[in-house]
């Protein structure tokens, strides 16, 4: 989780992942936050000893925080969580179900395919995402249908593997890109989703989106020339790390 300014909601969020009890540790990276969004974190740490918290000392981006909380990591199934309620956290088990089974190395909860509720929300929004979920699966040649969704899990060694090196939004694109061409099985599942509008804290921005389209294709050109690690020798070598830290 990348938390920034988020003191109104990030306390909810890891209230509400508490009872989680097949969630094992969770990072939370204070991404440069100004507001009382590391003391809302600390506070809930002192409930829930899983709870490590990391601090950015000036923002960089939703990019970089992800990337030293993927780092951060050491589980077999990596979840992502925002730090705002527009997701919620109680149906993140159903990401995780698909690589626990073995059917998938990558889940997306997709806010298309409604689950319980779906916040009526920016038409605008919608055509944006529409058309960069189109255009990255013209690239990757995944029939996804909501690849900016921000309820993801992915089997931790896999994650871990890549050189992440976006600092903003669009490192979900790098992301899926990546994984993609590491012949990662992806799997969708749907998600509720709770929009907030821009007066709440949303900072997603038109900008955004037209990076993103770029990054699709930057992404999609450099990895043409750049070696990705082999999915199969990534998995075995933390499986044999595992079996050897067994008793």
């Amino acid at each position: 989780m990348s938390a920034y300014n988020e003191e109104k909601t990030v306390g909810l969020v890891l209230e509400r992942l508490r009872p989680l009890t097949f969630i094992k540790e969770i990072i939370v990276v204070d991404n440069g936050s100004t507001d009382q969004t590391n003391a809302r974190i600390l506070k809930a740490r002192e409930m829930d000893p899983r709870i490590r918290c990391l601090h950015i000392e000036k923002n960089r981006g939703l990019g970089c925080g992800l990337r030293l909380a993927i780092e951060s990591t050491t589980g077999d199934i990596v979840v992502r969580q925002d730090a705002d309620l527009e997701y919620d956290p109680e149906e993140l088990i159903t990401l995780v179900e698909p690589i626990e089974t073995g059917i998938a190395d990558v889940v997306y909860g997709s806010r298309l395919l409604v689950r319980k509720a779906h916040k009526v929300h920016y038409y605008y929004a919608y055509l944006a995402n529409k058309l960069i979920t189109i255009f990255s699966n013209i690239f990757t040649n995944l029939f996804l249908s909501d690849v900016e969704t921000a309820a993801k899990a992915f089997d931790g060694s896999l994650i871990r593997a890549l050189k992440l090196e976006s600092s903003r939004f669009e490192i979900e694109n790098e992301i899926t890109i990546k994984l993609k061409h590491m012949d990662c099985i992806f799997y969708e599942v749907p998600f509720s989703y709770y929009g907030r509008p821009f007066s709440e804290g949303k900072k997603i921005r038109a900008i955004d989106g037209i990076r993103a389209i770029y990054y699709i294709l930057y992404w999609s050109i450099m990895l043409m020339f750049k070696k990705l690690p082999d999915k199969r020798s990534v998995i075995q070598s933390a499986n044999k790390k595992k079996n050897n830290l067994s008793p």
